[in-house]
């Protein structure tokens, strides 16, 4: 449970802030994020309570597309798969044009 949420809610924004900076040509988005993730991960007594907490959050966001017709595997495949790819790949064009 713990590698999910370092990889869905740490790497991933990261990888998205460093391509925002190199679209920018700045670095203060990338040194801020690494300063409230540190600052962050001191603040939690608990990363594994905390990590289990947060993916029960995640999958109650994922189950709430039931309305719409998605069940839980559904919303993970389009909301932590699909429109992650979909952005990378825009950032990825934008920073290396």
């Amino acid at each position: 449970m713990a590698i999910n949420i370092i990889v869905y809610y740490f790497i991933t924004p990261f990888i998205f802030i460093v391509l925002i900076d190199q679209i920018f040509n700045v670095h203060y988005l990338k040194i801020s994020y690494i300063l409230t993730i540190f600052i962050s991960i001191t603040l939690i007594n608990d990363f594994e309570k905390f990590s289990e907490w947060l993916f029960n959050k995640s999958a109650n966001f994922l189950n709430s597309f039931k309305f719409i017709g998605w069940n839980y595997t559904v919303a993970s495949v389009i909301i932590c798969f699909i429109i992650p790819l979909f952005v990378l790949s825009f950032l990825v064009y934008f920073a290396f044009r």
